[in-house]
């Protein structure tokens, strides 16, 4: 019996990477404003004869979720320029070789796509809470109505990482109803388990 539970202890220590055969992801800039051109994805510690990437959700700008990319390495150091997603939010990162076997996973392999100083904004434990801010301090309105918006089928972002809203909200110094201003607000979060910070506000969807 002790044969046997060494034998299969022995297995499954070599079925488990070690730590020093997780793959080392880098995004530069580590915050990709939208269309940037010149962004870069790096990956080291990897041993494998091809490498791809994907960003889950990123889409073209037909709607289109973009293709695996693959990776050139370069002295044991596999990089690419990012193709940059048409919508701005944060991807998670996957790795594959070009047959289709996956290189390791990791929630922390993010790409994080707007403006770098959506990263100093205000944060929040409830992503509504995001939209109210936007509509007090940086319309300096009065909220009237908020409720979570079902996103179009364009937009395949994940959803535990971006939250659409619709708000009614009335200007400052202008109550009356007719008055009344609409806008869409995402929220985001730089993380699984990240606040809500503003991403953007737009008139449509």
């Amino acid at each position: 019996m002790r044969a046997l539970l060494a034998v299969v202890v022995t297995a499954v220590a070599a079925a488990t990477p070690s730590a020093s055969a997780t793959p080392r992801v880098l995004i530069r800039p580590s915050i990709v404003p939208l269309q940037e051109s010149s962004a870069a994805i790096t990956v080291s510690n990897v041993q494998t004869g091809t490498l791809q990437v994907r960003f889950s959700g990123a889409t073209d700008r037909s709607g289109r979720l973009r293709e695996w990319q693959t990776l050139h390495r370069v002295d044991g150091v596999w990089t690419a320029t990012i193709l940059s997603p048409a919508l701005r939010g944060v991807y998670p990162i996957r790795l594959r070789t070009a047959s289709g076997a996956s290189i390791g996973a990791s929630r922390l392999w993010l790409l994080r796509v707007y403006e770098p100083r959506r990263a100093n904004a205000p944060s929040f434990v409830r992503a509504i809470d995001a939209v109210r801010w936007w509509v007090g301090a940086i319309r300096g309105g009065t909220l009237r109505a908020v409720k979570p918006w079902p996103r179009p089928a364009f937009d395949r972002r994940d959803p535990r990482l971006h939250r659409l809203f619709v708000v009614a909200y009335s200007p400052r110094g202008r109550p009356a109803v007719s008055d009344r201003l609409g806008m869409f607000i995402t929220a985001f979060r730089e993380s699984y388990r990240g606040r809500w910070r503003l991403l953007e506000a737009t008139v449509q969807p």
